[in-house]
């Protein structure tokens, strides 16, 4: 016999741990990556703090506001924050666990557009030098030669790799195919089966820890993702075709692909002086200063 729930009854507190776990079963079921899954439970954690445990059942709009309002945040932080909070509280709705959504009538977050930023070549150069370790040394150039993320560098496996190419299941499960440079080829060779940066016990190293480990490496001021920078210039440089580069990148936007390429001084300096000569007849007429001040600056 079927129980007929009472819409006015109000909605009984779910702990956090019983939130959080189907949250991350929910996105699992719909096929998201670990990568994601990892961000979107960091975020719900970090927003769990900050409010002292109050349960996900009552935190109000204002509160996620107070929460993004970080004055320490970047847009692009912010951003992501806001992603995992709409999306956690998008599934409470859906799984009855709240009656409403508190990020519905949210503002979306406007990120910038900023220049891209290629980690300079003598910072990849100072990098491999100051690396101890064939792996650490895959790690960089994975970053430069393949352009891939700091997620796809630790889970990459040598199931990824078939007649000189890989295929990387990026952002949104969502596949690519990248050629394999040469200079990758005797680093992978190194490894028959299995990740090529397995974890301590079982399965890959965590993102975190290839996101630190480059880090270190690049040395302050540099991360794993201004590597894909790099990649993205120096192959826009080579072919001029941003199509390429953006399916090399795996981005659903081609406008995310030009922020990633970094135009060269000498090209806008070229850019200036091909354009064509305009007439400027009164500009020619006016006698040459020199010639019509006095030293004393009055007129002649």
């Amino acid at each position: 016999m079927f129980k007929i729930i009472d819409k006015e009854t109000p909605v009984q507190p779910m702990s956090w741990s019983t939130a959080t776990t189907r949250f991350a079963h929910w996105l699992e079921a719909a096929g998201r990556t670990r990568g994601t899954i990892t961000t979107r439970l960091w975020w719900i954690n970090h927003l769990r703090q900050s409010l002292n445990d109050q349960p996900p059942t009552s935190i109000r709009p204002e509160q996620i506001s107070a929460w993004l309002a970080n004055p320490d945040w970047s847009p692009s932080t912010r951003k992501s924050a806001l992603a995992s909070a709409r999306r956690f509280f998008h599934w409470m709705r859906v799984a009855d666990a709240r009656p409403d959504d508190p990020t519905e009538h949210l503002l979306n977050v406007t990120v910038p557009r900023r220049r891209a930023r290629p980690t300079p070549d003598q910072v990849i150069h100072a990098a491999l030098e100051r690396a101890t370790s064939t792996e650490d040394e895959l790690m960089i150039l994975l970053g430069a030669y393949a352009g891939l993320r700091r997620t796809e560098i630790a889970t990459l496996s040598t199931e990824d790799r078939t007649d000189g190419w890989f295929t990387i299941t990026g952002k949104g499960g969502v596949q690519r195919v990248i050629p394999i440079h040469e200079h990758l080829t005797p680093y992978l060779d190194l490894k028959t089966t299995g990740y090529y940066f397995p974890g301590r016990f079982t399965g890959s190293r965590h993102p975190d820890y290839v996101g630190r480990r480059l880090s270190k490496l690049l040395g302050p001021g540099y991360t794993s993702h201004q590597l894909r920078h790099w990649f993205a210039t120096s192959a826009y440089a080579k072919l001029r075709d941003l199509r390429a580069v953006q399916e090399l990148l795996g981005h659903a936007d081609i406008t995310t692909t030009q922020a990633y390429v970094a135009v060269d001084d000498t090209a806008l300096l070229s850019a200036i002086a091909s354009l064509p000569d305009l007439p400027h007849p009164r500009l020619q007429a006016i006698p040459r200063d020199s010639e019509n001040i006095t030293p004393q600056g009055g007129r002649a």
